[in-house]
């Protein structure tokens, strides 16, 4: 069902009533914005499925009143970009909600399984993905365009009965409560920091202090006018003439001229704003002037990580579950590098959850020396701890 007047949605959603979940999905543009241009959202509960036209609808509370339901659980595939559309149509982080691609991953399906591979596996069925980069803002929509769009929604509902019951077979139902809360975070989808956006330019690090400060309000410039103008950043200026402007700090809109890779027309345009900035900078206060935060370049004890990472892999394959699901390389090295700093390892994400008494555990184990790996009788990779000569795999 295609809705492009309020009568029409208003329906649909005394249709839908209270259900117990709502597959949910949206259709957007963002190759060229700073923001998500959305095209469609799709919902759909058993039986009912429809593709919400935001473009010519411009009240979606009555479908909006429903995403925010506590009641109702919502049910997205890969759904960060779709969560983050929703919360700045709300104001609010969504929740409860499912994602089918996180909760394939917890059965070993693989980290970043397609939607279209699940419904092969869970179905039997085919989606063709001919639609994958349609402009979902261009009106009108052809029917295939519509059918694709409602395709993504109607699917959910088998797939994410299928994953719950594969998933309480398993006993893993209980895993998805902690991969699920950061996508509930509300931080996670709140606006940049514009003060913060030159720790993503590449050598910051190389700058003096006052040409931090400098480079620190330049940032935020850019930031700003990308939200104002509603386009990418780096169609305003490029990475490496901002950083360059802040090596040299030029006085006037000549001195900017002289920087290659600054576009006329925004010399023109912003020269005024751009001198602003760098004179904001070279004011600012010693004590004002941001730390360039630790870096990240601390090298752990030569094999370490590569040992804990050894077991890992062992007991992926035991779990039947993708290795950097279990444990990822940035958590191992986070892990090492805070047991040889002598940091207290409290918290952290291998000793807490499912995570700690399937691998973290044992990695704590090994880290200090109670435990080690060898290989048993039947050739395979297994833990031993110290002092019982008990081989576990």
């Amino acid at each position: 069902m295609y809705i492009t007047t309020p009568e029409q949605l208003e329906s649909f959603c005394n249709d839908l009533g209270q259900p117990e979940m709502l597959a949910v999905d949206t259709e957007f543009v963002r190759e060229k914005t700073y923001f998500h241009r959305l095209g469609l959202i799709q919902v759909g509960a058993p039986g009912h499925f429809g593709a919400i036209d935001p473009i010519a609808i411009k009240d979606l509370s009555p479908i909006l009143d429903k995403v925010k339901d506590p009641s109702i659980l919502k049910v997205f595939h890969a759904g960060k970009q779709d969560l983050e559309i929703l919360y700045n149509l709300t104001g609010e982080a969504v929740r409860p909600v499912f994602d089918t691609q996180v909760a394939a991953s917890l059965l070993g399906w693989g980290g970043q399984i397609s939607f279209a591979k699940i419904v092969k596996r869970v179905t039997g069925k085919t989606i063709h993905k001919t639609e994958t980069y349609s402009d979902w803002c261009r009106r009108p929509l052809s029917q295939s365009q519509i059918d694709y769009a409602v395709d993504d929604v109607r699917f959910l509902v088998p797939v994410y009965q299928h994953l719950v019951k594969a998933l309480e077979k398993m006993g893993r139902l209980d895993w998805l409560d902690e991969e699920f809360e950061p996508l509930m975070d509300p931080n996670v989808f709140m606006p940049a920091d514009p003060r913060r956006q030159f720790m993503r330019i590449k050598n910051f690090r190389t700058l003096k202090p006052r040409n931090l400060a400098v480079l620190c309000e330049l940032a935020a410039w850019r930031e700003d006018e990308a939200r104002r103008r509603d386009c990418l950043a780096k169609f305003i200026v490029r990475d490496e003439p901002l950083l360059e402007m802040a090596r040299k700090t030029p006085k006037d809109a000549k001195g900017l001229e002289l920087i290659r890779g600054v576009n006329g027309k925004e010399i023109k345009n912003s020269s005024k704003k751009i001198l602003k900035a760098i004179q904001r900078g070279l004011e600012m206060p010693e004590d004002e002037i941001p730390e360039i935060p630790e870096s990240n370049s601390y090298t752990t004890r030569r094999g370490v990580e590569e040992l804990l990472a050894a077991y890992v892999q062992v007991r992926s394959e035991d779990l039947k579950i993708e290795p950097h699901i279990l444990a990822d390389r940035k958590q191992i090295h986070d892990f090492v590098k805070r047991h040889e700093l002598k940091e207290s390892l409290e918290g952290h994400p291998m000793l807490t959850g499912w995570r700690h008494g399937l691998i973290g555990a044992e990695l704590h184990e090994l880290l200090i020396g109670r435990a080690g790996l060898t290989i048993n009788d039947e050739g395979r990779v297994v833990l031993v701890r110290n002092g019982n000569g008990s081989g576990e795999g």
